[in-house]
């Protein structure tokens, strides 16, 4: 009877000893550097000259001559178009004229100056008539200071009739006329400047520092490649649009000045695509193995559907594979014949 009561007893703890542990989860681990991406980003952009003008009459007047049409390029300080100067160099004559009888005047008036005070000094004249000399001195040199202004107001009115380049360019549309008369204001000439041109783009503002941090940008139009560097990025965020305009410049040649395209950068951040993401709890995040153990990373910035970021060095050991069924702290086996990545 005790042989029998002691095989009962003995019996469920050998059962119980004969059930294995539970088994460690097998994962597929690749490091970060393996599986992660660099951060891209994009923005719509154009290339834009340093100027694009519109050049104007600075005066009234008909229009004489056309030295420059459309396609044509020209240099700083070429004459581009004549005005009729009849009228302006009769104005200048008689601002000329003018200028000479106040000189004139001036030069009377400090005679009479001279002239009273020997003769006040000879007692012939009085301290008031002396006083009234001088005083015809300082007006009329006032009067040749004015005449002097309206003499180089005049000269200049000439030389506007010229109408000359302000910088290199090419002229792209032509809207003076022969003989139309041209009042001041009015466009003629449009000429865009030759200097190396710049692009703009409006950089969505969530990827602004992206955008200073990245490592390679380049500028696509119309199956074309072109590196370019970062200028300046305005630190500024338009309300309605919430961009920021950034400048670059082309590294070499360039494209042409109106064109548009796109322009592509890889941030210096590396995201993990998005079907290594996993939802513990509110968090979602990766998993990683250290010692032997599977540890869930959240990504505190991460977004369903979308690549992320994690806050891990390069070596980080990321689950590739089996990390649906992981818990935190669980023991894992990592898979060595290369499963799915």
């Amino acid at each position: 009877m005790h042989r029998l009561l002691a095989l009962l007893f003995a019996a469920p703890l050998c059962a119980a000893a004969a059930v294995p542990a539970t088994a460690p989860a097998a994962v597929t681990v690749r490091p970060l550097s393996e599986v992660a991406l660099p951060a891209q980003g994009s923005a719509a952009a154009s290339v834009l000259s340093p100027n694009d003008s519109l050049i104007a009459a600075d005066v009234t007047a008909k229009v004489a001559r056309v030295h420059a049409e459309v396609g044509s390029t020209v240099r700083k300080g070429q004459v581009l178009i004549e005005l009729d100067a009849s009228d302006y160099r009769l104005a200048l004559a008689q601002a000329q004229a003018q200028e000479a009888s106040a000189r004139a005047n001036l030069q009377l008036a400090e005679q009479r100056h001279v002239r009273a005070r020997q003769l006040k000094d000879r007692q012939f004249v009085s301290d008031d008539e002396v006083l009234a000399r001088h005083t015809e001195v300082e007006a009329a040199r006032a009067q040749l200071q004015v005449a002097e202004a309206a003499r180089r107001v005049a000269e200049r009115n000439v030389e506007k009739c010229r109408v000359l380049a302000p910088f290199d360019g090419a002229v792209t549309e032509r809207l003076a006329q022969v003989g139309a008369l041209a009042p001041a204001g009015t466009p003629l000439l449009r000429l865009v400047d030759l200097a190396a041109p710049e692009i703009e783009a409006h950089v969505q503002a969530g990827d602004a520092e992206s955008l200073t941090r990245a490592r390679e940008l380049t500028f696509e139009s119309q199956g074309h490649h072109w590196q370019v560097t970062l200028l300046r990025l305005a630190p500024v965020v338009d309300q309605a649009a919430r961009t920021q305009v950034a400048r670059l410049a082309f590294a070499g040649d360039g494209a042409p000045a109106g064109s548009s395209g796109t322009l592509r950068w890889q941030g210096a951040a590396l995201l993990l695509p998005p079907q290594l993401m996993v939802r513990r709890g509110d968090a979602l995040g990766a998993f990683v193995v250290r010692d032997g153990k599977a540890r869930f990373v959240a990504a505190p910035d991460a977004q369903e559907g979308r690549p992320f970021a994690l806050d891990l060095p390069p070596t980080a050991q990321i689950v590739v594979a089996g990390h649906q069924g992981l818990n935190d702290g669980i023991g894992v086996q990592i898979d060595t014949t290369g499963g799915s990545r």
